[in-house]
């Protein structure tokens, strides 16, 4: 986003969604409580249901409708969640009471299966906008494409996109996702149709369409929360307590949004919003009681101590994702030890805790679920060194975006230059300190997420399973976790294994 708050009524915002209020009678009102990106339970950076449950209350005590809408991106991947796919997050939602709830790739992390069992669960809708169901031709099962919500005389429209990346990162095999733009156009049209004066859509990445999209006036505002999004470069949105933007967007943990709305007899729409930080807000009893439940469950499944931590090491998203650690380091070292294989190679997305762990640490159960939240199998491929040089080229696109597709090995020595353009970014690669030949075969231990194609690594679906890959194939976090207890340490010492030539640091 590289424009100025002030910009947007250069830009069409203002013209479609602002104007003079004469007097507050003459107005529909009504508030909206927006949130989303909350897939850990009892953390309190996070702020957390109870929390959000409280100020939720408070809103109600309004005369004004309060619509609650949550944005999703928050059933998977958590340490709870590997047991339970997302139930219990959706069991708390329930105890909430959200209006509705918008479908993003974290919702994926288990699969479509588990998300349509989890949508019937729900006492809420769970909206999708660009997602079909090309057997049928129709929404995902358990889905809805929009929904439009009453509140006194305000009828929402309300939408939610699927970022389209989710397809290749989660392997999406019974739903395709669709359009963006196209989408919302198709869908705003049908709310329009049943009645809805005022019209959002949800999402947890920025899209180009969903901006034109609000300067076309096909959608009123819209709802982004991206702990990720660099906003350094727009400072209006750090100069206001209260915002005039139909963009309403929370980049904080623990960050929620109020949106104010109103409308005028002549149907025109203002919108005006701010945040709030729920770490200082009052805990709600009965959410808090129904969470602890959860987390004691989850204690009593994960308090096992595994090692102490002799040397530390940063789990941080910024530091796996763009270089060699020593926690990707020992997963790596750990694929190879329970192989056969020349080496091995894991993808960073993989690592979730975003945690620093320092010396004495007692490493536990709990902490390694953080870490390896998903249900990875390991295998064994027979591929050519033409495709093993091609799928790390691929892992290296990426770098300074942070994506998760940057690699961590074992055995293998990778030397590359980040400033250099894509498809030549790969100086070096070596195995065993020899260069990869490109028609050789070499044995790679990897995940079976990697190698159905997961996360763009395309050309490791050239090879081929090895006989000596298991028929059913071991969770890389069972033998992560035996290593660990075998060998009485986590993490491995840094070697040189991936060296980005153009870091200075």
């Amino acid at each position: 986003m590289k424009c100025f708050l002030l910009c947007f009524a250069m830009m069409g915002f203002a013209v479609q969604h602002q104007f003079v209020i004469a007097k507050e009678s003459d107005n529909l009102q009504a508030s909206i409580l927006f949130s989303a990106e909350m897939q850990l339970l009892g953390r309190k950076s996070d702020g957390g249901y109870a929390r959000l449950a409280s100020v939720l209350s408070e809103l109600k005590q309004n005369d004004r409708p309060i619509f609650f809408l949550f944005g999703g991106n928050s059933l998977g991947p958590s340490p709870m969640s590997t047991f339970d796919s997302g139930s219990h997050i959706v069991d708390i939602l329930n105890s909430l009471g959200p209006d509705a709830m918008g479908v993003t790739k974290r919702e994926y992390s288990y699969f479509e299966e588990q998300l349509s069992l989890r949508a019937y669960e729900a006492a809420f809708p769970m909206v999708a906008t660009n997602i079909i169901d090309p057997i049928n031709m129709s929404i995902q099962d358990g889905l809805v494409s929009s929904v439009v919500i009453s509140k006194g005389d305000i009828k929402l429209g309300v939408l939610a996109i699927v970022d389209p990346d989710a397809a290749q990162q989660y392997l999406l095999q019974r739903v395709e996702i669709l359009d963006i733009k196209n989408s919302i156009i198709k869908e705003a049209k049908k709310l329009r149709e049943r009645g809805a004066n005022v019209i959002t859509v949800m999402h947890a990445k920025q899209f180009t369409a969903i901006d034109d999209l609000l300067k076309e006036g096909i959608i009123d505002f819209s709802l982004l929360k991206d702990r990720y999004l660099d906003l350094s470069d727009n400072t209006g949105l750090g100069e206001f307590h209260t915002y005039k933007d139909p963009r309403v967007i929370l980049t904080q943990p623990a960050e929620v949004a109020i949106v104010d709305i109103f409308i005028n007899s002549d149907g025109l729409i203002d919108i005006q919003w701010s945040k709030k930080s729920l770490l200082n807000q009052l805990e709600d009893s009965e959410v808090a009681k129904q969470r602890n439940d959860y987390l004691r469950r989850l204690d009593r499944l994960m308090d096992l101590p595994l090692a102490k931590v002799t040397e530390s090491f940063d789990t941080n998203r910024k530091i796996v994702r763009t270089r060699e650690n020593r926690f990707g380091n020992f997963v790596a070292d750990t694929l190879l030890s329970f192989t056969d294989a020349d080496a091995a190679l894991i993808n960073s997305g993989i690592i979730r805790g975003n945690t620093e762990y320092q010396l004495g640490h007692t490493f536990s159960r709990k902490d390694l679920a953080n870490e390896l939240p998903f249900r990875t199998g390991v295998v064994v491929l027979d591929i050519s060194g033409r495709d093993l040089i091609n799928t790390i080229e691929s892992s290296l696109s990426e770098y300074e975006l942070q994506k998760g597709k940057f690699p961590h090995v074992a055995n293998m020595q990778i030397q590359f230059n980040s400033s250099n353009s894509l498809g030549s970014r790969l100086l070096s690669l070596k195995i065993a300190g020899k260069e990869v030949v490109e028609g050789k075969l070499y044995k790679l231990a990897t995940t079976d997420y990697l190698f159905s194609g997961g996360d763009g690594y395309i050309s490791l679906k050239n090879g081929k399973l090895s006989k000596t890959s298991a028929a059913t194939p071991a969770l890389l976090s069972d033998l992560v976790m035996q290593k660990i207890i075998t060998e009485n340490r986590v993490g491995s010492p840094l070697s040189a294994r991936v060296v980005n030539v153009n870091d200075r640091g």
